[in-house]
């Protein structure tokens, strides 16, 4: 008996000692943990989800809030989201794939691979699509939330096949999602399959995601979450409706985070590219002037004395924020998946990362915007304006009080036309940000908004005087001397 019981206790501390996580990693998850529910309160987000990986292994996951506000449907670990520019990396990722194989040049011209496309201006390689520097356009008014459906790849970029560019190749940065349509036709071309096949084939399957999916509108794709912006008075509402097929490739899939983990230890372990691949794409873009920008090929930098500290992207889709950061060095991996578009939402993937790096929690800071408009929709301006007071003198460090954030509440106000109420509330704010540029142009627009054109061309001038190079602001001092 005695014997009996001795061996069972060997067996019990065996295997404590080997499932259990240790000590400061159960702490880690505590604070993993802790943080999430802290964000949603004090950022009041409908839903969040978001996760680690560490070493091979995703160590920790969390999902807190609504997939659907409307249902009262709770988040889950399969709830799908879109992920918006995210996409960008995986569609930077296929292409290397082929550049790989030998059957794209990144340097060679689109046309070699769209013999199709209207010849242009300039010509432009693959290397600047995927970098941002080919002159492509990005979205025009309404295309952001297009609601027209494309059938194919090669519909999608009619959208601006006619256009110009709008620069030199290689002599600017400017961020173009639609650039990314272009590259799903490269593979589609290259490889004689839609794009959704080979990203299936060649991507999801090899790094085990199970749970990506291109975000088609008309289709019922279960456990999609919905999305969500916040009104002039911080309230819920739909996002607007958005068809993602002009932008597939740029900013049109759905996934969860646990796939997105599983993309980047993949990423980081030679499964999908090379090393040597990966290197190439995490170089920092030269432009012909000389002047390095912190973009590669699919992902933005983070370097620290010269040395690449991690690459990552963010996204800002309909209704939907997002975030994957890789620290290569570490073998680590964060992402934050939210269904909303926002102020003040932070990074908190970038947060997380820092927690399993240093331990040191950061604080989710509230939405200023949230506690004035329940002040002011009680007690009106007057009331709002001793409660920023208030804040500023003791409550300061649990906000967010940049002057972005301020003003974002006076156009609330705008927004709600209450244009007594923003300019009394904006000029408080002088008081604060005494030499700020957007703070002037604010109070102009929104003079202008009360059909107060002495009073706006004051602050325009206001705002020349701290920046004398603003083409719109010259654009209104013109419009308003004449």
């Amino acid at each position: 008996m005695k014997l009996h019981f001795k061996i069972n206790f060997i067996i019990f501390f065996f295997i404590s000692f080997v499932w259990q996580p240790s000590f400061p990693q159960q702490n880690k998850i505590k604070l993993f943990n802790n943080y999430l529910e802290e964000y949603i309160v004090n950022k009041k987000v409908p839903s969040i989800s978001a996760g680690i990986l560490k070493d091979d292994k995703i160590i920790w996951f969390g999902v807190k809030g609504f997939a659907d506000l409307e249902n009262n449907t709770p988040a889950a670990e399969n709830s799908l989201y879109r992920i918006a520019s995210i996409s960008k990396s995986i569609t930077a990722v296929a292409i290397m794939q082929l550049y790989e194989k030998g059957l794209i040049n990144i340097d060679k011209n689109v046309s070699t691979y769209i013999p199709s496309f209207p010849q242009k201006k300039w010509k432009f390689t693959v290397r600047q699509l995927l970098n941002h520097t080919s002159g492509i356009r990005n979205y025009r008014e309404g295309e952001f939330h297009s609601k027209n459906f494309y059938s194919s790849t090669s519909e999608a970029i009619k959208v601006f096949a006619y256009d110009s560019l709008m620069f030199e190749p290689g002599t600017k940065y400017a961020y173009s999602t639609l650039a990314y349509s272009l590259l799903a036709a490269i593979i589609e071309n290259v490889t004689k399959q839609t794009f959704e096949e080979y990203l299936i084939k060649n991507i999801f399957t090899p790094a085990g995601m199970h749970s990506t999916f291109i975000d088609k509108q008309k289709e019922i794709i279960p456990n999609r979450v919905k999305g969500y912006e916040k009104n002039y008075l911080r309230q819920f509402v739909n996002a607007p409706l958005a068809d993602l097929s002009i932008k597939i490739a740029g900013g049109g899939l759905l996934s969860d985070s646990k796939d997105l983990l599983l993309f980047s230890n993949a990423l980081l372990n030679g499964k999908l590219i090379k090393p040597t691949t990966l290197d190439l794409m995490l170089k920092r873009t030269k432009l012909k002037s000389g002047t390095l920008i912190d973009y590669g090929l699919g992902f933005s930098l983070n370097f620290e004395n010269d040395s690449l500290k991690s690459f990552y992207h963010v996204g800002g889709g309909t209704g939907f924020s997002t975030m994957l950061i890789i620290y290569p060095n570490e073998k680590l991996a964060a992402v934050d998946l939210i269904n909303i578009t926002d102020i003040n939402l932070g990074l908190p993937a970038k947060d997380l990362a820092k927690i399993e790096l240093t331990s040191e929690v950061p604080y989710p800071t509230k939405t200023i915007s949230d506690e004035l408009m329940l002040v002011y929709r009680e007690a009106g301006i007057d009331s709002t304006i001793n409660k920023y007071f208030m804040i500023l003198n003791s409550d300061s460090t649990q906000y967010n009080l940049s002057e972005n954030e301020l003003i974002y509440f006076a156009k609330d106000l705008v927004g709600l036309s209450k244009i007594a109420d923003a300019i009394k509330f904006l000029k408080t704010l002088q008081k604060k940000f005494t030499k700020s540029f957007y703070l002037q142009v604010v109070l102009a627009e929104t003079y202008l908004k009360d059909k107060n054109e002495g009073l706006a061309l004051k602050y325009f001038r206001n705002a020349w005087q701290l920046n004398k190079k603003d083409t719109y602001v010259n654009k209104m001092i013109l419009r308003l001397t004449k």
